[in-house]
Protein backbone atom coordinates (compact mmCIF):
# COMPACT_ATOMS: atom_id res chain seq x y z
CA UNK A 1 0.00 0.00 0.00
CA UNK A 2 1.57 3.44 -1.09
CA UNK A 3 2.37 5.49 2.49
CA UNK A 4 0.48 8.35 2.77
CA UNK A 5 2.44 10.05 5.47
CA UNK A 6 5.39 8.66 6.40
CA UNK A 7 9.38 9.11 4.59
CA UNK A 8 10.29 6.19 4.10
CA UNK A 9 10.93 5.06 0.82
CA UNK A 10 10.03 1.81 -0.76
CA UNK A 11 11.75 -0.93 -0.23
CA UNK A 12 14.72 -0.69 -3.17
CA UNK A 13 14.45 -4.55 -4.00
CA UNK A 14 11.00 -4.61 -4.14
CA UNK A 15 10.54 -1.56 -5.92
CA UNK A 16 12.88 -2.40 -8.62
CA UNK A 17 10.92 -5.26 -9.51
CA UNK A 18 7.67 -3.34 -10.30
CA UNK A 19 7.87 -2.42 -13.55
CA UNK A 20 6.44 11.92 -20.05
CA UNK A 21 5.71 18.75 -24.57
CA UNK A 22 2.57 18.70 -27.06
CA UNK A 23 -0.53 18.99 -24.56
CA UNK A 24 0.36 15.84 -22.86
CA UNK A 25 3.44 13.52 -22.37
CA UNK A 26 4.19 10.06 -21.63
CA UNK A 27 6.69 5.99 -16.96
CA UNK A 28 8.11 3.01 -18.09
CA UNK A 29 11.12 5.33 -18.76
CA UNK A 30 11.45 5.85 -15.00
CA UNK A 31 11.48 2.04 -14.48
CA UNK A 32 14.19 1.32 -16.87
CA UNK A 33 16.49 4.09 -15.78
CA UNK A 34 16.20 2.67 -12.25
CA UNK A 35 17.38 -0.83 -13.59
CA UNK A 36 19.97 0.39 -15.52
CA UNK A 37 21.03 2.36 -12.99
CA UNK A 38 21.27 -0.64 -11.00
CA UNK A 39 23.11 -2.64 -12.89
CA UNK A 40 25.25 -0.32 -15.13
CA UNK A 41 28.92 -0.26 -14.10
CA UNK A 42 29.60 3.35 -15.75
CA UNK A 43 26.64 6.04 -17.06
CA UNK A 44 26.80 9.16 -17.49
CA UNK A 45 23.47 11.29 -16.63
CA UNK A 46 22.57 14.78 -15.76
CA UNK A 47 22.22 14.75 -11.67
CA UNK A 48 18.65 16.88 -10.77
CA UNK A 49 18.91 19.10 -8.11
CA UNK A 50 17.26 18.76 -4.92
CA UNK A 51 13.68 20.65 -4.95
CA UNK A 52 11.99 21.51 -1.34
CA UNK A 53 8.70 21.88 -1.49
CA UNK A 54 8.63 25.39 -0.87
CA UNK A 55 11.93 26.38 -2.84
CA UNK A 56 12.25 28.37 -6.18
CA UNK A 57 14.38 27.25 -8.88
CA UNK A 58 18.24 27.71 -9.02
CA UNK A 59 19.35 31.10 -10.53
CA UNK A 60 22.30 31.26 -12.34
CA UNK A 61 25.11 33.26 -10.77
CA UNK A 62 27.14 33.55 -14.12
CA UNK A 63 27.42 36.04 -17.02
CA UNK A 64 28.58 32.92 -19.04
CA UNK A 65 25.32 30.79 -18.14
CA UNK A 66 23.11 33.83 -18.37
CA UNK A 67 24.28 34.89 -21.59
CA UNK A 68 23.82 31.07 -22.92
CA UNK A 69 19.78 31.51 -21.79
CA UNK A 70 19.22 34.02 -24.08
CA UNK A 71 21.32 32.93 -26.88
CA UNK A 72 18.18 32.50 -29.18
CA UNK A 73 17.10 36.26 -29.21
CA UNK A 74 20.44 37.94 -29.35
CA UNK A 75 21.80 35.05 -31.90
CA UNK A 76 25.13 35.32 -29.66
CA UNK A 77 27.41 32.51 -30.61
CA UNK A 78 28.03 30.03 -27.36
CA UNK A 79 28.87 26.22 -27.61
CA UNK A 80 25.85 24.02 -27.31
CA UNK A 81 26.95 22.65 -24.12
CA UNK A 82 27.15 25.99 -22.69
CA UNK A 83 23.21 26.56 -23.88
CA UNK A 84 21.99 22.77 -22.52
CA UNK A 85 23.83 23.63 -19.00
CA UNK A 86 22.12 27.30 -18.69
CA UNK A 87 18.52 26.34 -19.61
CA UNK A 88 18.64 23.18 -17.36
CA UNK A 89 20.74 24.85 -13.99
CA UNK A 90 18.84 28.12 -14.45
CA UNK A 91 15.10 28.35 -15.93
CA UNK A 92 15.45 29.87 -19.64
CA UNK A 93 12.89 31.95 -19.36
CA UNK A 94 12.00 31.55 -22.86
CA UNK A 95 9.20 28.09 -23.55
CA UNK A 96 7.88 26.48 -26.81
CA UNK A 97 4.92 24.60 -26.90
CA UNK A 98 3.28 22.72 -29.93
CA UNK A 99 0.42 20.96 -30.41
CA UNK A 100 -2.17 18.88 -33.26
CA UNK A 101 -5.66 20.01 -32.24
CA UNK A 102 -8.83 19.43 -34.44
CA UNK A 103 -10.21 22.77 -36.05
CA UNK A 104 -12.22 24.99 -34.42
CA UNK A 105 -10.47 24.06 -31.44
CA UNK A 106 -9.25 27.82 -30.24
CA UNK A 107 -7.14 27.32 -27.19
CA UNK A 108 -6.57 30.06 -24.43
CA UNK A 109 -5.02 28.48 -22.34
CA UNK A 110 -1.02 26.10 -22.42
CA UNK A 111 -3.11 23.26 -21.72
CA UNK A 112 -7.06 22.22 -20.84
CA UNK A 113 -7.90 24.92 -19.01
CA UNK A 114 -9.08 22.81 -16.17
CA UNK A 115 -5.55 21.10 -16.21
CA UNK A 116 -2.96 22.01 -13.46
CA UNK A 117 0.40 22.22 -15.67
CA UNK A 118 1.84 22.24 -18.95
CA UNK A 119 4.87 20.94 -20.69
CA UNK A 120 6.75 22.81 -22.86
CA UNK A 121 10.79 23.00 -23.48
CA UNK A 122 13.25 25.53 -24.44
CA UNK A 123 13.22 28.02 -26.95
CA UNK A 124 16.86 28.08 -27.53
CA UNK A 125 17.09 24.66 -28.34
CA UNK A 126 15.14 25.08 -31.49
CA UNK A 127 17.13 27.64 -33.12
CA UNK A 128 18.13 27.39 -35.84
CA UNK A 129 14.61 25.74 -36.60
CA UNK A 130 14.05 22.92 -37.39
CA UNK A 131 10.96 21.75 -40.08
CA UNK A 132 8.00 21.13 -38.92
CA UNK A 133 7.96 17.00 -39.58
CA UNK A 134 11.05 16.90 -37.51
CA UNK A 135 10.52 18.94 -34.13
CA UNK A 136 7.62 17.14 -32.44
CA UNK A 137 9.46 14.06 -32.16
CA UNK A 138 12.09 15.48 -29.85
CA UNK A 139 9.02 16.27 -27.27
CA UNK A 140 7.46 12.48 -27.64
CA UNK A 141 5.00 13.58 -30.06
CA UNK A 142 4.23 13.05 -33.45
CA UNK A 143 3.83 15.92 -36.69
CA UNK A 144 0.10 15.58 -37.66
CA UNK A 145 -0.36 16.78 -41.22
CA UNK A 146 -4.75 16.26 -40.90
CA UNK A 147 -5.25 18.39 -37.65
CA UNK A 148 -4.54 22.55 -36.73
CA UNK A 149 -1.05 23.04 -35.59
CA UNK A 150 -0.98 25.41 -32.71
CA UNK A 151 2.54 27.01 -31.86
CA UNK A 152 3.16 28.95 -28.81
CA UNK A 153 6.32 30.96 -27.58
CA UNK A 154 5.97 31.96 -24.28
CA UNK A 155 8.59 34.70 -22.38
CA UNK A 156 6.77 35.58 -18.81
CA UNK A 157 7.47 38.78 -16.96
CA UNK A 158 6.82 37.56 -14.04
CA UNK A 159 8.80 34.37 -13.28
CA UNK A 160 7.10 33.43 -9.97
CA UNK A 161 3.66 33.33 -11.91
CA UNK A 162 4.45 30.88 -14.31
CA UNK A 163 6.19 28.48 -11.19
CA UNK A 164 7.82 26.69 -14.37
CA UNK A 165 10.62 23.95 -13.42
CA UNK A 166 13.03 21.16 -14.93
CA UNK A 167 10.35 18.56 -15.37
CA UNK A 168 12.33 16.20 -13.13
CA UNK A 169 10.31 13.67 -10.31
CA UNK A 170 11.78 15.42 -7.44
CA UNK A 171 10.70 18.60 -9.18
CA UNK A 172 7.20 17.44 -9.94
CA UNK A 173 6.40 16.29 -6.42
CA UNK A 174 7.62 20.01 -4.94
CA UNK A 175 4.82 21.12 -7.34
CA UNK A 176 2.34 19.25 -6.54
CA UNK A 177 2.32 20.23 -3.03
CA UNK A 178 2.56 23.88 -4.21
CA UNK A 179 -0.53 23.24 -5.91
CA UNK A 180 -2.49 21.35 -3.37
CA UNK A 181 -1.04 22.48 -0.13
CA UNK A 182 -2.00 19.70 2.21
CA UNK A 183 -4.03 20.56 5.78
CA UNK A 184 -3.44 18.64 9.17
CA UNK A 185 -4.67 15.24 9.13
CA UNK A 186 -5.23 14.90 5.24
CA UNK A 187 -2.63 11.92 5.38
CA UNK A 188 -4.21 10.12 8.31
CA UNK A 189 -5.61 7.06 7.40
CA UNK A 190 -6.30 5.85 3.54
CA UNK A 191 -7.30 9.00 1.86
CA UNK A 192 -9.67 8.80 -1.06
CA UNK A 193 -9.31 11.87 -2.93
CA UNK A 194 -6.73 11.33 -6.19
CA UNK A 195 -5.05 14.84 -5.17
CA UNK A 196 -4.62 14.01 -1.45
CA UNK A 197 -3.44 10.85 -1.96
CA UNK A 198 -0.86 12.27 -4.79
CA UNK A 199 0.06 15.12 -2.78
CA UNK A 200 0.36 12.89 0.17
CA UNK A 201 2.75 10.85 -1.68
CA UNK A 202 4.52 13.22 -3.07
CA UNK A 203 4.96 14.67 0.82
CA UNK A 204 6.56 11.54 1.70
CA UNK A 205 9.06 11.39 -0.94
CA UNK A 206 12.41 12.18 0.62
CA UNK A 207 15.16 13.37 -1.90
CA UNK A 208 18.46 12.63 0.45
CA UNK A 209 21.62 13.67 -0.92
CA UNK A 210 24.05 10.65 -1.69
CA UNK A 211 27.36 10.51 -2.50
CA UNK A 212 26.49 8.16 -5.29
CA UNK A 213 24.77 8.58 -8.63
CA UNK A 214 23.11 4.99 -9.07
CA UNK A 215 21.77 4.30 -6.14
CA UNK A 216 20.30 8.09 -5.33
CA UNK A 217 18.58 8.37 -9.12
CA UNK A 218 17.53 4.56 -8.36
CA UNK A 219 15.51 5.46 -5.27
CA UNK A 220 14.09 8.89 -7.06
CA UNK A 221 12.49 6.10 -9.61
CA UNK A 222 11.52 3.51 -8.02
CA UNK A 223 9.49 5.71 -5.65
CA UNK A 224 8.21 7.04 -8.87
CA UNK A 225 7.48 3.88 -10.23
CA UNK A 226 5.22 2.62 -7.51
CA UNK A 227 1.91 4.93 -8.83
CA UNK A 228 2.73 2.95 -11.89
CA UNK A 229 2.89 -0.12 -10.72
CA UNK A 230 -0.90 -0.95 -12.07
CA UNK A 231 -2.42 -0.67 -8.49
CA UNK A 232 -2.68 2.84 -8.49
CA UNK A 233 -5.05 4.23 -11.11
CA UNK A 234 -6.71 6.87 -9.80
CA UNK A 235 -3.81 8.52 -9.36
CA UNK A 236 -2.45 7.52 -12.95
CA UNK A 237 -5.41 8.93 -14.39
CA UNK A 238 -5.33 12.39 -12.14
CA UNK A 239 -1.65 13.02 -13.61
CA UNK A 240 -2.79 12.67 -16.46
CA UNK A 241 -5.44 14.62 -16.23
CA UNK A 242 -3.83 17.22 -14.50
CA UNK A 243 -0.11 17.56 -15.22
CA UNK A 244 0.02 15.74 -18.53
CA UNK A 245 1.95 12.95 -17.19
CA UNK A 246 1.67 9.42 -18.93
CA UNK A 247 3.79 6.31 -18.72
CA UNK A 248 6.18 7.79 -20.93
CA UNK A 249 7.26 10.64 -18.86
CA UNK A 250 11.09 10.61 -17.94
CA UNK A 251 11.26 12.45 -14.86
CA UNK A 252 14.75 13.04 -16.12
CA UNK A 253 13.68 16.90 -17.33
CA UNK A 254 14.55 15.10 -21.01
CA UNK A 255 11.75 14.32 -23.39
CA UNK A 256 12.62 10.42 -24.71
CA UNK A 257 12.37 11.19 -28.31
CA UNK A 258 10.08 9.29 -30.13
CA UNK A 259 8.10 8.30 -27.52
CA UNK A 260 4.85 8.71 -28.69
CA UNK A 261 3.54 5.24 -29.76
CA UNK A 262 5.66 3.44 -26.60
CA UNK A 263 3.84 0.65 -24.76
CA UNK A 264 4.08 -3.02 -24.09
CA UNK A 265 3.71 -3.62 -28.05
CA UNK A 266 6.19 -0.77 -28.70
CA UNK A 267 8.74 -0.90 -26.13
CA UNK A 268 12.29 0.83 -25.84
CA UNK A 269 15.50 -0.72 -23.93
CA UNK A 270 16.79 1.72 -21.78
CA UNK A 271 19.76 2.16 -23.49
CA UNK A 272 17.76 3.59 -26.04
CA UNK A 273 15.68 5.53 -23.75
CA UNK A 274 18.29 7.37 -21.68
CA UNK A 275 19.93 8.03 -25.85
CA UNK A 276 16.76 9.27 -26.83
CA UNK A 277 16.66 11.85 -24.20
CA UNK A 278 17.44 14.90 -25.72
CA UNK A 279 15.60 17.87 -25.09
CA UNK A 280 14.51 19.39 -22.11
CA UNK A 281 11.70 19.80 -20.83
CA UNK A 282 9.44 22.16 -18.25
CA UNK A 283 6.33 21.79 -16.32
CA UNK A 284 4.33 25.19 -16.19
CA UNK A 285 1.71 26.35 -14.31
CA UNK A 286 -1.39 26.03 -16.87
CA UNK A 287 -2.19 29.99 -16.91
CA UNK A 288 -4.28 31.79 -19.95
CA UNK A 289 -1.74 32.42 -22.95
CA UNK A 290 -2.22 36.41 -21.55
CA UNK A 291 -0.65 35.58 -18.43
CA UNK A 292 2.13 33.47 -19.56
CA UNK A 293 3.47 35.74 -21.67
CA UNK A 294 2.80 33.87 -24.55
CA UNK A 295 2.59 34.86 -28.19
CA UNK A 296 0.53 31.93 -30.11
CA UNK A 297 -0.02 30.99 -34.16
CA UNK A 298 -2.42 28.51 -35.29
CA UNK A 299 -1.71 26.69 -39.27
CA UNK A 300 -4.34 25.12 -40.62
CA UNK A 301 -3.05 22.15 -43.00
CA UNK A 302 -1.35 22.81 -46.31
CA UNK A 303 0.32 21.20 -49.15
CA UNK A 304 4.41 21.44 -48.01
CA UNK A 305 3.69 22.64 -44.41
CA UNK A 306 5.65 19.71 -42.65
CA UNK A 307 8.93 20.73 -44.63
CA UNK A 308 8.70 24.35 -43.28
CA UNK A 309 10.45 25.78 -40.87
CA UNK A 310 9.28 26.30 -37.24
CA UNK A 311 10.47 28.87 -36.19
CA UNK A 312 10.52 30.64 -32.72
CA UNK A 313 10.74 33.84 -34.19
CA UNK A 314 8.67 33.67 -36.50
CA UNK A 315 5.97 32.67 -33.75
CA UNK A 316 6.75 35.30 -31.52
CA UNK A 317 6.59 38.08 -34.39
CA UNK A 318 3.58 36.36 -36.28
CA UNK A 319 1.77 35.35 -33.59
CA UNK A 320 -1.13 36.73 -31.50
CA UNK A 321 -0.61 38.46 -27.96
CA UNK A 322 -1.93 36.31 -25.61
CA UNK A 323 -4.20 34.82 -27.90
CA UNK A 324 -4.00 32.14 -30.95
CA UNK A 325 -3.82 34.15 -33.98
CA UNK A 326 -4.71 32.20 -37.38
CA UNK A 327 -1.62 32.55 -40.29
CA UNK A 328 -1.99 30.87 -43.44
CA UNK A 329 1.76 29.18 -43.77
CA UNK A 330 4.77 28.65 -41.94
CA UNK A 331 7.96 30.87 -42.25
CA UNK A 332 10.95 32.23 -40.89
CA UNK A 333 11.47 35.19 -38.53
CA UNK A 334 12.80 38.73 -39.31
CA UNK A 335 16.66 38.60 -37.64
Amino acid sequence: MIPWSNKRLPNLRESTQILHGGFSMRLPVALSLACVLLSASACAIHRPAAAPAASAPPVADSREVATAAQVAPTRIAVAPVVVSGAIREALPGDYLRVAFLPAGVNPTCLSRCDAKRAFATATPLYQPPLKLANLPPYSGLVNDDANVLVAMRCRPSDAANVDAVLATWPNVFAAILRDFPLKPGDCDGTPVDPAIKAACYAQAFNDQPSGDVPSALARTFSYAGVLFDGSHKDITDWLKSKYGIYPAFAGTGYSVKDSYYLDDKHPMSSQTMLAKSISSEYVLKNLSLADAGCRCISVAPYPGRSDAPLDPDFVWQAGGDGVCKAVKVLGNGVR
